[in-house]
């Protein structure tokens, strides 16, 4: 497969973004707000009805539970994205880790695994990001991840309940 089209890539963004907010059992409004700012800002998702994509998204974590993170690496592992792609994947990934001014276990765990299985290379990710340290770990090379490392996140994976996600009031995402 070459590099993905705007639309399926700019999908696949928002599914990358929608699982690392979520990941830490807990959905803070800066997070949404800093999606709703690279919305509104930039051509991530301009295009694309974000409230369909997260309908799905909602209804697919209501389905599948935390299988919808397994399911999200996997397609980054058989897709062949372009390194401005993966760049881009790692750009949303960092604002949105920050966005809520804490970086949590879950999202250095999430960040890590979405970096092995992307093929950029290192020096280049530093040559664009800088040294993120906890970004780079043995146990998450981009040439072997540990099943036991892989294993470890999921079981600490926090997805908040899809009660309290239908409490949330998502809309705001697209006001403003």
């Amino acid at each position: 497969m070459t590099a993905l089209e705007r639309k399926e890539f700019q999908r696949l963004l928002f599914q990358s973004t929608f699982c690392l907010m979520a990941c830490d059992g807990h959905i803070d409004d800066r997070e949404v707000a800093e999606i709703r700012r690279m919305d509104k800002a930039s051509i991530y998702f301009q295009g694309i009805d974000l409230s369909n994509e997260l309908d799905e998204l909602l209804n697919d974590l209501k389905e599948k539970g935390k299988h919808i993170v397994e399911e999200l690496f996997k397609s980054l592992e058989n897709l062949n994205l372009s390194s401005v792609q993966e760049l881009l994947i790692l750009e949303v990934s960092f604002r949105l880790i920050h966005a809520d001014e804490k970086v949590d276990e879950n999202e250095i765990k999430f960040l890590r695994l979405l970096r092995s299985k992307l093929k950029l290379h290192d020096e280049i990710i530093r040559d664009r990001f800088g040294a993120v340290e906890y970004l780079f770990d043995k146990d998450y090379s981009k040439d072997i991840v540990k099943e036991e490392t892989h294993k470890d996140f999921f079981s600490t994976l926090a997805i908040p309940e899809f009660k309290t996600l239908a409490e949330y009031d998502f809309s705001r995402m697209m006001k403003e």
